[in-house]
């Protein structure tokens, strides 16, 4: 499923240009579903596809054919990404952590 979803982000990305170029709101809108719709599934990577998909919200919040209510919904997403990156982030110090207090601990 990974490759599946690397591979749409990527084909965002390489349309990113026209799609800012047709400053077309109707272009947005679709984006911001596909990337609504995989959300739960770029959650479960964000370690991977974090990067990627910041790219898109920020070219996408520049677009000049960007509605309000669609600048919200970019916002609204990477809001979501980044409080699914830092939990990640969290968990993995919590475990590395522990770890090393294990690691010490041990004769």
């Amino acid at each position: 499923m990974t490759g599946t979803i690397v591979a749409i982000l990527s084909l965002i990305q390489t349309l990113l240009p026209a799609i800012l170029s047709s400053a077309q709101a109707t272009v947005v809108a679709n984006v911001i579903t596909v990337l609504t719709n995989l959300l739960p599934f770029i959650i479960q990577e964000v370690q991977t596809l974090y990067q990627p998909v910041k790219n898109i919200i920020a070219a996408l919040s520049a677009a000049p054919g960007a509605l309000a209510d669609q600048l919200a919904a970019l916002d609204t997403l990477d809001q979501q990404l980044d409080a699914a990156f830092e939990a990640v982030a969290a968990q993995t110090d919590a475990d590395a952590a522990a770890a090393d207090k294990a690691a010490a601990s041990a004769p």
